[in-house]
């Protein structure tokens, strides 16, 4: 892109309403409310850990199979087959047993997992290809509308019956719409091996960035899989829980611009180092005795720090190159999602082990570790 004449504000315009309607459907309803709505429903924190885990299995083979199958059928196609995968295990949950469920979350996680790669590279294609931490800080703003926006329209349908799956199925199938009007890509480009991957500062860049994503999808997978049973412990009811769930994502909304803008100016080790320490302050004070409001108020600091994490790894893949951008953001993708299939496995053995407190600490403890990575890194000169 050499002007910002060339740049098709119009398919950026209509990726973007696809990424925020596709995500409140399969990520704020399949991943943060269903949850909620299965506790409501009699899961025990071990088969809720098994739930969300492979909701994030799926996710992972849909992120694996999504390159072949952009350049077999194109962005577009490949987008669709995520909505209606996703739309297909939403609808099997409400009439399907425990045993069916599995398959059921596998194919919610599928369709993101496809919608991802198949949306994201063509956005990031298209976009210019300045300021590319602001700009991925609004991508992740906007699609951070999701777990806000899910929870709240939860709470006013109400979590009896199957208001929730309906729910995420009518926001899914809706972002085929503004998806017609994209422009068309019929077949994604075949990228070939960029000279940038033998650079050593690239590699460096998207290790960081891989770094990043992997302890994103442990903290991010375990805290939105097993809060309903940390707001258990705490003697909290599903609305309360609801609340506290749309708070964490406005948190998550409205400090995504600030991390790319860190990012952007003081470097992006330095705007990861700011949000590890954050977090981890956060988090104690999080495990203190707090009362609603109290609590409420870290949640959403804690939904702030705990998504700027896989803001601050897309920025890496971003930044690491320009010739292979979607290559590198396959990478981060997968390891997010790779790592994101152990967090719940994780949490939710700990939590029937130690008690409900234990998924605030395992979000502690992880943000010190990626703290020391960073410093050991930068220590070293890297």
């Amino acid at each position: 892109m050499t002007s910002d004449r060339r740049i098709d504000w119009r398919t950026i315009t209509f990726l973007n309403a696809v990424s925020l309607l596709s995500q409140i459907g399969q990520f704020g309803i399949g991943f943060v409310v269903l949850p909620l709505w299965l506790t409501q429903h009699g899961l025990n924190a071990a088969q809720l850990g098994v739930f969300a885990s492979t909701e994030w299995l799926g996710m992972l083979a849909g992120l694996a199979v999504a390159p072949g199958l952009n350049r077999k059928f194109g962005y577009r196609m490949v987008i669709t087959f995520g909505a209606l995968a996703s739309m297909f295990g939403l609808a099997a949950v409400p009439v399907a047993v425990w045993h069916v469920w599995i398959p059921a979350a596998a194919l919610v996680g599928l369709g993101m997992g496809l919608r991802w790669i198949g949306l994201e590279p063509w956005l990031y294609r298209i976009a210019p290809n300045h300021a590319r931490g602001r700009l991925v800080g609004f991508h992740e703003t906007l699609i951070g509308l999701a777990p806000i926006i899910a929870p709240i329209l939860t709470k006013w349908f109400g979590f009896a019956g199957n208001a929730p799956i309906l729910l995420g199925m009518a926001f899914t199938g809706s972002a085929l719409l503004p998806l017609a009007y994209a422009r068309p890509i019929p077949v994604a480009p075949i990228e070939p091996r960029s000279s940038h991957d033998s650079d050593p500062a690239h590699n460096r860049i998207l290790a960081l960035g891989v770094a990043v994503g992997v302890i994103a999808g442990i903290t991010e997978a375990a805290f939105s899989g097993l809060f309903p049973m940390f707001g258990l412990g705490r003697g909290l009811n599903a609305d309360q829980m609801a609340n506290l769930l749309a708070i964490f994502g406005l948190g998550g909304l409205l400090l995504q611009y600030l991390v790319g803008w860190l990012a952007d100016h003081r470097g992006l080790a330095f705007a990861i180092l700011a949000c590890s320490i954050s977090t981890v302050f956060i988090a104690v004070i999080a495990a203190l005795p707090l009362g609603f409001s109290g609590l409420a108020i870290t949640i959403f600091f804690l939904g702030g720090t705990i998504t700027a994490y896989l803001t601050l790894s897309i920025i890496a893949a971003t930044k690491a190159g320009d010739g292979d951008m979607s290559v590198n953001v396959r990478r981060v993708s997968m390891a997010y999602t790779a790592s994101a299939i152990f967090g719940p496995l994780i949490a939710g053995t700990a939590m029937k082990t130690l008690g409900s407190e234990a998924l605030i600490w395992q979000v502690g403890v992880l943000a010190a570790a990626l703290c020391g990575y960073v410093l050991i890194k930068v220590r070293h000169g890297h």
